[in-house]
């Protein structure tokens, strides 16, 4: 969109060229609105008025033709009053008018001066059509075809209406005055009403340039939400609470972090500490590297699932191009990643009426990732379970759901809400091994795919992950 501008002239002369603002945008619009209106109001009355000043002459030249057809070819046929009259009218002459009288032969019987206008050409024309109308510049003129007994004439008058120029002109100057007061008047009012209407709109912006890092809580003032200003009002407030929330996530996240990544760092450092504090054996060396080594592998692990939910939430994770995932066959596969993690086999597998069709089992995506989400649902199920846990997949037409049941721990109604958060874990969970990353990482993925992810629980009977996938 174009920018719109305004120039200025500073006082040593140098131009500057600044961004209009809003507030004269809108009285310049109203300026120019007003203007179009008042313009084409004052210019119709004017066209008008200069149709009738025309027409009202062109009526009194016609007069004097009639009256001059009288004077000079029917003073054989009037009473001496009616000429007398005629004369009299006659003499009042209209300004710079000129009379004239011609026959067939295009001579002229009368004429008061000669006039290069009465041609040929137009004694012919009016012949023709027996009425002629015309301006040429200043001057009107108006020809009418005359028979008579002592043959057929063409009487011709031209004049300048000086007093209807006059009037016309001073129509002018008078509509001019009016349209420019109006669109001077029109600006200061639109200056007002703009600034007016747009008052709430500054103090939304003096409220939200107050508003800091610490301050993410406060609500900016505005009207009820079915007033525009107050729509614009709530956005922001949702936007701060957004903001504030991010921050909150981010920070929760970073003290999570923290803390995961410095515990077995922690243990790490103290068990090569212990064992560097004087000289031991070789196989008591060997036990505190394979203590470290197990550490290790725990912070790679870590870092691993947050460098995969990093990934997945800024949303540099893409599904590829003709990459497909084959349901039944992926669950067969987490179901067996997951029971390698395990001592016991506890997993169960359970088919529904699945469709002869395999196109139909067959959804675009990521098979790696939808296996790691899978796998993960299984193994938080077999960590918080003694008992079997039970994998079924069942298919309707346009819906395929997996549901991952356990007879575990279960999660509290409070901590629902809360167990896809990165870091969290639930009040009965800390004496579990884990990190509070895979069920976040889990539903990142299944979002990724169009899957939803939902969670029936009850404390101390079990839990039940459904993934729910249109097909």
């Amino acid at each position: 969109m174009t920018a719109v501008f305004s120039l200025t002239i500073s006082q040593t002369h140098n131009f500057t060229i600044s961004p209009m603002t809003i507030r004269n945008r809108l009285a310049l619009q109203f300026t120019l609105l007003v203007g179009l209106l008042l313009g084409g109001g004052l210019g119709t009355v004017y066209y008008l008025s200069w149709q009738n000043t025309h027409k009202l002459y062109e009526q009194r030249l016609q007069e004097r033709a009639y009256t001059a057809a009288t004077l000079f070819l029917e003073a054989d046929e009037q009473s001496p009053v009616s000429i007398e009259r005629a004369r009299t009218r006659f003499q009042r002459n209209l300004n710079a008018e000129v009379v004239g009288i011609y026959d067939d032969k295009n001579q002229a019987r009368f004429g008061t001066a000669p006039n290069a206008a009465f041609t040929p050409a137009l004694l012919a024309r009016v012949r023709r059509t027996h009425h002629v109308s015309q301006r040429r510049h200043e001057e009107q003129l108006v020809g009418i075809y005359y028979p008579d007994n002592q043959g057929n004439f063409c009487i011709m008058v031209a004049a300048v209406d000086r007093s209807g120029q006059q009037r016309l002109a001073h129509l002018r100057l008078v509509s001019g005055g009016v349209l420019l007061m109006g669109m001077i008047l029109s600006f200061v009012l639109g200056r007002w009403f703009a600034r007016t209407a747009l008052a709430p709109i500054s103090q939304l912006v003096h409220h939200a340039q107050r508003v800091g890092a610490s301050d993410l809580h406060l609500n900016l003032p505005g009207p009820p939400p079915p007033d525009e200003l107050g729509e614009l009002s709530a956005t922001l407030d949702l936007m701060l609470q957004r903001l504030k929330h991010s921050f909150e996530q981010q920070q929760s996240f970073i003290n999570n972090a923290s803390h995961e990544l410095r515990t077995p760092l922690t243990a790490m450092i103290g068990e090569l500490e212990i064992t560097l504090a004087r000289p031991r054996p070789a196989d008591v060396y060997a036990d505190a590297l394979r203590s470290a080594l197990a550490d290790a592998h725990k912070l790679k692990e870590i870092i691993s699932r947050l460098l995969q939910l990093a990934q997945l939430g800024s949303g540099e994770a893409r599904l590829p191009e003709g990459g497909t995932v084959r349901l039944d066959e992926v669950l067969f596969e987490a179901c067996e990643e997951a029971t390698l993690l395990q001592e016991n086999n506890r997993v169960r597998i359970t088919l529904g009426d699945l469709p002869e069709d395999a196109t139909l089992l067959t959804v675009p995506g990521d098979r790696h990732l939808f296996r790691l989400a899978l796998s993960n649902l299984i193994d938080n199920a077999c960590k918080f379970s003694e008992g079997p846990v039970l994998c079924s997949l069942a298919y309707a037409p346009g819906r395929v759901t997996f549901a991952i049941t356990d007879n575990g721990i279960g999660i509290a109604p409070a901590d629902l809400q809360h167990v896809r958060q990165t870091f969290f874990r639930a009040a009965n969970a800390h004496g579990f091994r884990g990190y509070g990353v895979g069920l976040a990482l889990a539903a990142n993925i299944f979002s990724l795919h169009g899957a939803t992810l939902e969670i029936e629980s009850e404390l101390h009977k079990g839990t039940t992950m459904r993934v729910v996938l249109a097909v």
